[in-house]
């Protein structure tokens, strides 16, 4: 099933989940997205929509949300019925097409905030619809046992999804996904996309971010998201260290075989906020873990994912460059929230560790923004 996931909606107003520009758009100002109306443009052999729209609550109030006033063909769903000041929440539409040709549909969301409902938009041209017995079996009307039904808006624990093979794939890389059996089962969201014979073996550590800050409700799931699909495509030839720092640097998991998928993605689940931050004693701590497990003729990296700033003085990036010595170790960051220092710093750390830096902005975006960064460094000449 080709998925087909955007962010949307509301008034805008800065996120610092997600770096959203401003807009006012004659809504309720206590609620903030990053855009009113999504607009598909032009879909061809399509069956369902989802499109996900990041909810802020601006006000100085709890956020309560009542009901979801939606055609038939949508379902509406939130993973949290009531929103704290300052907290965001990911809000999800799905829409199944009933015929070809324009449309546009309406999601009023009625909430504890005054006024009207807020209105959000999804539109497009359909040319083509695909069916199948995806297609068929879907039920709109069908509940979750653990899900509460709040009149047309259901309400749900975050849930991993499986995700889709990309819609495209390199040319160099088709082979090797050609080479899979085919059949009539859909397939396996686990196909190998590091092909041995095109990438070298990796070392990667992860240095996430658990401080208070991080605690937001869509930081650290949009972290696991991308560290899952990551985790789904590692080979027995790669090896993962997880370590976390707040108000103390922890080593949670060292050079873990990529094929120890069960245990790593236990370890994913676990990660929760605390604390503060302290960045730069981490940095110097992670490169001291990747240098014990060092892969000659590989690719050695560590990922700093964060939303905050920290000091990493000239002092620091001394000691970075003395313990290295001749072994190469990438350093790049991966960046949540809004804070224009928080990211310029970010941008400058990723340099001097001559990585790259990768901002997560929206579910999409965490499907595959570690996994490509991993490709680009672990490719073979």
């Amino acid at each position: 099933m080709t998925r087909i996931s955007y962010i949307s909606s509301f008034v805008i107003s800065t996120l610092l989940l997600t770096g959203l520009c401003e807009k006012v758009l004659g809504q309720n100002t206590g609620i903030a997205v990053d855009e009113a109306v999504h607009d598909y443009g032009v879909l061809e052999n399509v069956n369902l929509l989802q499109s996900e729209f990041i909810v802020k609550n601006n006000s100085d109030k709890n956020l309560y949300f009542l009901r979801a006033d939606v055609a038939k063909n949508l379902k509406v769903r939130i993973n949290k019925k009531a929103l704290l000041p300052g907290d965001t929440s990911m809000l999800t539409v799905i829409y199944q097409p009933g015929n070809t040709g324009n449309f546009n549909e309406k999601i009023k969301l009625v909430t504890s905030a005054s006024g009207d409902p807020f209105v959000l938009a999804i539109k497009g041209t359909i040319k083509s619809i695909r069916i199948d017995n995806t297609t068929a079996c879907f039920n709109f009307s069908s509940k979750n046992r653990n899900n509460q039904e709040v009149a047309g808006l259901q309400v749900i624990l975050p849930v991993e999804k499986k995700p889709d093979l990309p819609q495209q794939i390199p040319v160099e890389e088709k082979k090797a996904v050609d080479s899979i059996p085919k059949n009539n089962v859909e397939p396996l969201p686990s196909i190998e996309l590091l092909d041995n014979r095109l990438y070298k073996p990796n070392n990667i550590v992860f240095l996430i971010d658990v401080s208070g800050s991080m605690g937001d409700s869509l930081k650290l799931p949009l972290m696991k998201k991308a560290l899952h699909f990551l985790i789904k495509n590692l080979r027995d030839i790669d090896k993962i260290t997880f370590i976390t720092y707040a108000d103390s640097v922890s080593l949670v998991h060292e050079a873990t075989p990529g094929t120890a998928k069960k245990e790593l993605e236990t370890i994913v689940n676990g990660l929760h906020s605390k604390g503060y931050t302290k960045g730069a004693k981490a940095i110097l701590y992670a490169l001291d873990i990747a240098l014990n497990n060092y892969i000659p003729e590989g690719n050695n990296q560590i990922f700093m994912a964060t939303d905050g700033k920290f000091a990493f003085y000239e002092g620091h990036y001394k000691q970075w460059v003395e313990k290295q010595g001749d072994k190469k170790i990438i350093l790049s960051a991966i960046a949540f929230g809004n804070d224009h220092a928080a990211i310029k710093n970010l941008k400058d750390i990723a340099a001097k560790g001559k990585g790259s830096f990768i901002r997560i902005k929206n579910s999409q975006q965490a499907e595959s923004a570690i996994l490509d960064e991993v490709k680009l460094r672990s490719k073979k000449d």
